[in-house]
């Protein structure tokens, strides 16, 4: 009787500590999400030069509109 009611104790210690870390980490994971990511869209944009959210050239093709996304 007693062995069972301390093991039951146990394994909700261990599902309460388990679902606690969980959100800890989904909430972890969230801000450093919200951080990250207006550094990945200006780390994209410094690389290919174009707008990575609008992707647009202004109508301009092949050379004029690389030149145009560089700044050139």
């Amino acid at each position: 009787m007693v062995a069972s009611l301390l093991t039951g104790l146990v394994l909700v210690l261990l599902a309460a500590a388990y679902h606690a870390g969980r959100r800890f980490g989904f909430r972890a994971g969230h801000k450093a999400g919200l951080a990250e990511a207006p550094l990945l869209l200006r780390m994209r944009y410094q690389l290919e030069c174009h707008c990575p959210i609008c992707d647009d050239s202004e109508g301009f093709s092949g050379e004029e509109a690389q030149g145009e996304r560089c700044g050139n």
